[in-house]
């Protein structure tokens, strides 16, 4: 499976987890991790490449500078992210949380798992859904 998947998190030790679990499980798969959210901002507001919009895009929404929540909101307000898929993923189980991503255009809300265990069940599992099932 080939794809290519965005993913805006600051905390270095979730995104080196994701990224040694994207490597074993979906080794043919393209992560571009970015770890500041007003960088992730500039790049999507600079990317230009409309024959390859990424297939999944993963926002952590505790972020500092600018939370995912914002980050979200102004995603959407970009054409060629209009419709792309975004999952929010997030420590929080508050339905506020919850709630408020999916109002601001989130395809999907996935807390976090409390370990790696979880997280490299789950993390596959979501982004073959978006990536072949999701079509």
């Amino acid at each position: 499976m080939k794809g290519l998947i965005v993913s805006v998190e600051d905390n270095a030790t979730d995104s080196a987890l994701m990224s040694r679990i994207f490597d074993k499980e979906m080794p043919l798969v393209e992560v571009r991790f970015i770890d500041d959210s007003l960088e992730a901002l500039s790049w999507f507001k600079a990317y230009d490449d409309v024959s390859r919009i990424p297939d999944l895009i993963l926002l952590d929404i505790k972020m500092p500078r600018l939370n995912g929540l914002d980050l979200l909101k102004e995603i959407r307000k970009i054409e060629l992210f209009k419709y792309a898929p975004i999952v929010m993923m997030s420590s929080s189980d508050q339905i506020s949380d919850k709630d408020k991503a999916y109002l601001n255009g989130a395809n999907s809300y996935l807390e976090k798992p409390k370990n790696y265990a979880e997280l490299k069940e789950r993390i596959p599992i979501v982004a073959k859904y978006w990536l072949t099932l999701n079509k």
